[in-house]
C-alpha cells in the first residue's frame, strides 16, 4: 500500500537570475550556493525551477519593470522555520541590493524586505 508523509506547506520565492552566479554578492560562493547551503542545513531539501520565469511590476518611482527570476520552493511546518527563512531573504535582499524577494506560502503572497 503506498504511503505518504506530510512534509508542510510549500513555500517558494524568486530570485533574480543574473545575480545567482555573479562573484559579486558574497566573497566565499555564489548567491547560487548560498541559497543552497541555507536550505540544505535548515530544511533538508529544496526544488529549484532552472527555467526562468519573468516578472513585472511598478517600481516605487512609477516605471514598470521586470525581471528574469529563478524559483525556489521548500517545505515546512513550523513557523519558526518560515521566521528563519524571512530573516535569511531579508539578509539576501541587503547582499543582492534588492528592494524585496517576492515570496509566496500557500495561497498568500509577500513581499520580504531588508
Amino acid at each position: 500500500m503506498p504511503q505518504i508523509t506530510p512534509i508542510g506547506k510549500m513555500t517558494a520565492f524568486y530570485i533574480p537570475s543574473h545575480k545567482l552566479d555573479s562573484p559579486r554578492y558574497f566573497r566565499e560562493n555564489s548567491t547560487r550556493a548560498h541559497i543552497h547551503e541555507f536550505l540544505i542545513q535548515h530544511y533538508k531539501a529544496y526544488t529549484q525551477t532552472p527555467s526562468p520565469v519573468k516578472g513585472y511590476w511598478i517600481s516605487s518611482g512609477g516605471e514598470l519593470t521586470h525581471d528574469v527570476t529563478e524559483r525556489f520552493e521548500v517545505s515546512f511546518e513550523a513557523e519558526s522555520d518560515f521566521d528563519k527563512l524571512i530573516a535569511f531573504l531579508a539578509e539576501l535582499c541587503q547582499a543582492l541590493e534588492e528592494d524585496t524577494i517576492y515570496l509566496t506560502r500557500g495561497d498568500e503572497s509577500f513581499l520580504v524586505s531588508q
